[in-house]
């Protein structure tokens, strides 16, 4: 854990790297808001998250935000959700559709999110398998991916950019809840390549503007670390 000096009366966010937490220190960048920062680090042979984060919430894993009244929220969804309802005063991340955001925040965490991760499983079996094992376990992530994965995440992402259409952002012309939940799956597709972005060139162009929003790369410089191939 990195130190901090950290000042009362802030939200604190205990970040790890390589996770989904950055679409949490990206949200704090956006609003503009003073927050403390505590950086962990996973382990480097397992890859879970360290030991510490279980004195800070009972589920021992990044993101978890500490509000200034001592109150520690677990779960992005949760934790963008006090964010915005707390700090966001002036509405200016406000939702222009709720009934959208509720389609595509639900998909992306359950549907989308069961397919990378199904697939991001077998992956670390194939990694640690021993010969001959490994051949057995690489046949079947082949067989998943090919009937399975693969095609779920294609008619996912085809699902998610008729949701975005035409807008700059999936909150119209500014920035919404929305936005920040879809960016880490998307990430997660991008970085292990489990389908090429060039095939859906709405959202594509929607991760190229995240990617050059200054707050997300104030959101990376002040993390630890964002490489999702490192599983």
């Amino acid at each position: 854990m990195a130190p901090e000096v950290h000042k009362p009366g802030l939200p604190t966010l205990h970040h790890m790297n390589h996770a989904q937490s950055q679409r949490v220190l990206w949200l704090l960048e956006e609003m503009g808001i003073e927050y403390n920062l505590v950086l962990h680090r996973r382990n480097e042979q397992t890859q879970r998250a360290p030991p510490e984060l279980k004195a800070i919430h009972p589920l021992g894993k990044a993101p978890v935000l500490v509000t200034k009244d001592g109150m520690a929220i677990a779960e992005t969804s949760a934790i963008m959700t006090y964010l915005l309802r707390t700090y966001d005063t002036e509405g200016k991340f406000t939702s222009k559709d709720w009934l959208l955001d509720e389609q595509v925040v639900s998909f992306a965490g359950t549907s989308l999110g069961t397919s990378t991760m199904v697939i991001l499983l077998f992956e670390m079996i194939v990694k640690v398998s021993p010969w001959p094992f490994s051949f057995i376990t690489k046949a079947l992530k082949a067989q998943v991916t090919k009937g399975f994965t693969d095609p779920e995440i294609q008619s996912g992402l085809a699902y998610i950019q008729s949701m975005l259409g035409d807008k700059a952002w999936f909150n119209g012309e500014t920035l919404g809840y929305t936005d920040f939940i879809v960016s880490w799956p998307l990430d997660v597709i991008a970085q292990r390549n489990y389908a090429d972005l060039a095939e859906y060139p709405k959202l594509l162009a929607w991760r190229e503007r995240v990617l050059e929003r200054e707050a997300w790369k104030a959101a990376l410089e002040k993390g630890n670390g964002y490489d999702l191939t490192t599983w």
